[in-house]
């Protein structure tokens, strides 16, 4: 069969950033959804595949939506499972029809032609079952993952920022440079209780060629870290031991995204890009959770947000970054605070695995299922 006989491709819609707004429908780029706005281009089911940029990254959306136009979306499933094409779609490198010159572009005519083998759809519905119940549990977990870092997020809110932490009732507020605090707690730079460290240059591999290699762009939408999903780089016995992460680590975005936060949650033989800097903390006033979810407040975002250099590409400097008054406990308050955001975070991490694991097993299974190398004969079900 040809890929025109399989499905039909369509160039996604035009819709400037400043167009978009806090509408219900999401905005799907070539990669993940960029945005949001009040009206929809599609119905669900959808199959999206990035088209500009970054080509042939596949994703299912199940609610109206817009496809972006860095994305081709699949106008006609010509009869076949919609979650069976997300899955076949997925086997192609589609890197290989680039037709752009700087920016990598994946023309969808050029497709058409592609010869290619589809099972019959009986057969589409029984892989589908067996695919989707990973699916299914990857997002489940997902959700669970979200209300943990929002409980997270929600007591440093309570505590730090409207000033309701245990025994708050006995505690005044006096006048402060950052206004009324409680009495007894600091207000510090924070460049007084941190040092700082830029990352390593290299070319990031997906091949194992050495340790994860940690970027800007595995930090920026998530507050944990996926590392299955993060690249390798070469690096020397020699420079290794200055840019290994450990435990505990913060690093911040300098470029692209300044300011946005990760914190690294468990042990992996890794190292930290040249984007990034590494917030090393000194002072046993701080912790790292508590300077984590400091980085990720309104109150730091807003910060940086205001003193990022650059028109079409932010960038803030390690002097801008720790340049800023961060509010301090008491050691007591503050360890609270630790162990509790600390157990919060423990079990956010074992999802964070076990999603790892699923995704894992799932993407072993599928070309296998695809291909039909792995039978689903006596399977049954259909979706």
């Amino acid at each position: 069969m040809k890929f025109k006989d399989f499905v039909t491709l369509q160039r996604g819609f035009d819709l400037p950033k400043t167009k978009m707004c806090k509408g219900p429908f999401p905005v799907v780029g070539s990669t993940s959804i960029i945005g949001y706005h009040n009206e929809f281009k599609v119905k669900p089911p959808g199959v999206v595949m990035g088209r500009s940029g970054s080509l042939g990254t596949i994703q299912y959306i199940n609610e109206p939506f817009w496809p972006h136009n860095t994305s081709l979306w699949v106008k006609d499933f010509k009869g076949n499972n919609p979650r069976f094409v997300f899955y076949r779609l997925q086997g192609f490198n589609f890197a290989n029809f680039n037709s752009g010159a700087g920016v990598p572009t994946l023309n969808r005519n050029h497709l058409d032609g592609l010869e290619l083998e589809v099972t019959p759809l009986p057969i589409q519905h029984r892989i589908v079952n067996i695919l989707s119940a990973y699916d299914d549990l990857i997002e489940n977990n997902t959700r669970r993952i979200q209300i943990l870092e929002q409980m997270a997020q929600s007591i440093y809110r309570e505590w730090f920022v409207h000033f309701r932490f245990p025994g708050h009732e006995k505690v005044k507020l006096v006048e402060s440079p950052l206004g009324k605090i409680p009495q007894g707690w600091e207000v510090l730079k924070l460049s007084t209780l941190v040092e700082t460290q830029y990352g390593y240059t290299e070319t990031s591999s997906s091949e194992p060629v050495g340790p994860r290699y940690l970027r800007g762009m595995d930090i920026n939408k998530t507050s944990y870290i996926q590392w299955d999903t993060v690249p390798f780089c070469p690096i020397s016995q020699t420079d290794y031991p200055r840019y290994k992460l450990f435990f505990g680590d913060v690093v911040v975005i300098r470029m692209a995204d300044p300011g946005k936060a990760g914190i690294v949650e468990q042990d992996f033989d890794a190292v930290f890009a040249s984007y990034l800097i590494r917030l090393k903390i000194y002072s046993p006033k701080l912790s790292p959770y508590f300077l984590f979810h400091f980085l990720i407040s309104d109150y730091y975002q807003g910060y940086i947000k205001g003193v990022s250099t650059g028109t079409t590409r932010k960038s803030a400097s390690s002097a801008v970054i720790t340049d800023v008054e961060i509010l301090i406990p008491p050691t007591s308050i503050r360890q609270r605070f630790e162990d509790e955001s600390g157990a919060l975070r423990k079990l956010l991490t074992a999802l964070v695995k076990i999603n790892a694991n699923l995704r894992r097993t799932r993407d072993l299974l599928l070309p296998r299922l695809i291909s039909g190398e792995l039978s689903v004969e006596n399977t049954g079900g259909n979706t």
